[in-house]
């Protein structure tokens, strides 16, 4: 019972301080997958930047999206569960800022996700399709 007790303390602790603290149980991992996508930017279409991120994150079943670029465009994850769940995330509050997501999902099931990034409400790219487990 000491033994529990102090380990609480010290996530606790560690929880104030900004650090993080790993458990064996499955339930408290939190695994993180990311994406990415990039567009030309559009003063100088001839160069491909960065425009934006998406991480999905397993343990509280959230998605970040980062708009990553000045180029006027707006970023969205899109995402689908293994039982017909889906949604879109969206960042539309400019260069620099970070938008989160928060969903219950069941657990233990298979996501895919895709980060795209639009002008207005046209699709300009998508990145890579990301695979995770919720």
């Amino acid at each position: 019972m000491k033994l529990r007790r102090t380990m609480v303390v010290a996530t606790t602790a560690l929880a104030l301080l900004g650090g993080t603290a790993e458990s064996a149980s499955a339930a408290t991992t939190d695994t993180v997958t990311c994406g990415t996508v990039s567009a030309q930017d559009p003063t100088d279409g001839w160069e491909v930047k960065l425009a934006g991120s998406s991480c999905f994150h397993s343990y509280g079943d959230w998605f970040s999206v980062t708009d990553e670029n000045s180029d006027g465009y707006h970023v969205e994850v899109h995402w689908q569960t293994d039982y017909a769940r889906e949604g879109i995330c969206k960042n539309s509050n400019g260069s620099g800022t970070k938008v989160t997501c928060d969903y219950d999902m069941a657990e233990g099931h298979k996501i895919l996700f895709t980060v795209y990034v639009y002008k207005d409400s046209v699709s300009m790219m998508g990145g890579t399709q990301k695979r995770a487990t919720t």
